[in-house]
């Protein structure tokens, strides 16, 4: 490197280091912009698919990203690779189901550098319920979407993947070549020599499931968590850049990561598993601990939303609850489908409070949902506890008295009919029904909690309908996404 190169390098890193203070805890970002970004759910089910856009807003710095797809039923991963960002710049994929295989794939004809370097394919069933009907573990689920690093200007890793009128100087996507400053980084010697800067702030991705045959879409933005410094604004993070690679890392896997599974050795911990979520990104944090300031941050005492099942519009609903931060307090052993747990402070899962429901083939931890209960859209009220006034007057219908969340993803149907039965989404991996006798309205629900920590959960509610005007013999579908409103720990409940 010459010696104007390495000035411009060390200018750029202190640059850097100067705008961000270093991070010291976690917040939601509600402008949608940050250092982690959460996707609450993808489907590749009976003809959906799902598109993604991930968005650098950085104009300086490129970002090292870590994408992983996980799997509804116990967040297993089924796919990650590492992204590198140039300065303002957008990737874009999409994941549809393979018919051949009825596995999800991805698919991207973007040009931004990974690796490895041909990320089209589908996703890996190696680490879902060997008894499942694995081609569908992998069709519906989140994704986790991490900034390891920035890319700073000046270093080999910036030349190689900053777009050029387009594109990188070598177009790592064709999965031809890959780039000599990408090969050094397989190793940690090789990423610790390559110049990484801090990850700061920057990041925001869209989301937008749609189904072509059936003319319906629906659309939102990923939930961003931004670390920030003690004045509450954005700051620098750890570097957390890890070899997308087999190999076992050297250190403790307790030191690495709060994934039950991965620390007790029930699954390999390799390279390519790190970081997630949980990886100390903030001074020097546990995984434990850090596992529990995120899902303090995403953690909700309750929930609230509405429902839309009118039968003169065909209209259908499905409320989806994705739980990102659940892998690191409790997993299922695919081997011994038995649940094992990590211990954070506040607790938010434990044994106490969770329980494995299921055949062999559908095992899924679940925890009770203590309270819940739906309007119509003229006051009628209908609780969980089959009780209601409404039902001796013959509205609405008698609900079960217990309700669960199973599964990291939880989907349940309003008025389906049954948990096989034509609903919005078609969901199959952690889908229940519930009836409830009134056409559209709101709901409620409490969320399961130790000592008022609440759910660490996000997610909206998914309707669709046929739109029918027959004067002038027009007829459409349509899709409406409401995210969930949310009660806090702490709020006063009106």
């Amino acid at each position: 490197m010459q010696k104007s190169t390495i000035a411009w390098a060390v200018s750029a890193l202190l640059s850097s280091a100067a705008q961000a203070a270093p991070a010291t805890q976690f917040k939601e970002a509600f402008d949608g912009i940050g250092h982690m970004l959460v996707v609450p759910y993808y489907t590749v089910q009976s003809g959906n698919a799902t598109l993604l856009n991930i968005v650098n807003t950085d104009k300086t710095n490129g970002k090292a990203v870590k994408l992983r797809f996980r799997g509804a039923a116990n967040a297993d991963t089924l796919f990650d690779f590492t992204l590198f960002l140039s300065p303002g710049d957008v990737w874009a994929a999409e994941v549809s189901q393979n018919p051949a295989t009825g596995l999800a794939r991805l698919y991207t004809p973007d040009n931004s550098c990974t690796l490895p370097t041909q990320v089209n394919g589908d996703f890996n069933t190696a680490r879902t319920n060997p008894q499942a009907d694995r081609p569908n573990e992998t069709r519906e689920g989140y994704i986790d979407i991490i900034t390891m690093a920035d890319v700073l200007p000046g270093t080999a890793v910036y030349t190689a993947t900053k777009h050029v009128k387009g594109a990188p100087p070598i177009r790592c996507s064709e999965g031809v070549v890959v780039p000599v400053a990408l090969r050094s980084l397989q190793t940690e010697a090789g990423i610790a020599a390559a110049g990484f800067g801090a990850p700061t702030t920057g990041l925001f991705a869209n989301w937008s499931i749609f189904n072509v045959p059936e003319a319906t879409s629906w659309s939102g933005k990923a939930t961003a968590i931004a670390a920030v410094a003690a004045d509450g604004k954005p700051g620098a993070g750890n570097v957390v850049m890890k070899p997308q690679t087999s190999d076992v890392p050297p250190g403790a896997a307790h030191d690495l990561t709060a994934d039950p599974l991965l620390r007790s050795g029930a699954v390999q911990l390799v390279q390519s598993d790190l970081p997630d979520l949980s990886t100390p990104y903030i001074g020097s944090i546990t995984p434990a601990q850090q596992a529990a300031q995120l899902s303090g941050v995403l953690a909700k005492t309750g929930l609230k939303n509405e429902y839309f099942t009118d039968d003169r519009v065909q209209a259908q609903t499905d409320w989806v609850f994705s739980m990102p931060m659940r892998r690191y307090s409790v997993a299922l052993n695919p081997a011994m489908l038995l649940p094992e747990y990590t211990v954070l402070s506040p607790e938010y899962v434990h044994a106490a409070n969770s329980f494995v429901q299921g055949s062999a083939a559908t095992k899924k931890v679940c925890t009770t949902v203590p309270d819940y209960g739906f309007w119509d859209r003229s006051e009628y009220y209908l609780d969980h506890d089959a009780s209601s006034e409404d039902v001796e007057l013959g509205v609405g219908i008698p609900m079960p008295r217990y309700r669960h969340f199973c599964g990291a993803v939880s989907v349940w149907s309003i008025n389906a009919g049954d948990e096989f039965a034509l609903s919005s989404l078609a969901a199959r991996v952690s889908r229940s029904n519930l009836e409830i006798g009134y056409r559209d309205g709101w709901g409620h629900i409490a969320m399961p909690s130790i000592n008022g920590a609440g759910t660490p959960l996000i997610g909206a509610a998914f309707s669709r309908a046929t739109s029918t005007n027959i004067g002038n013999n027009i007829s459409g579908n349509f899709g409406l996404a409401w995210e969930h409103r949310y009660v806090r720990p702490g709020d006063v409940i009106p």
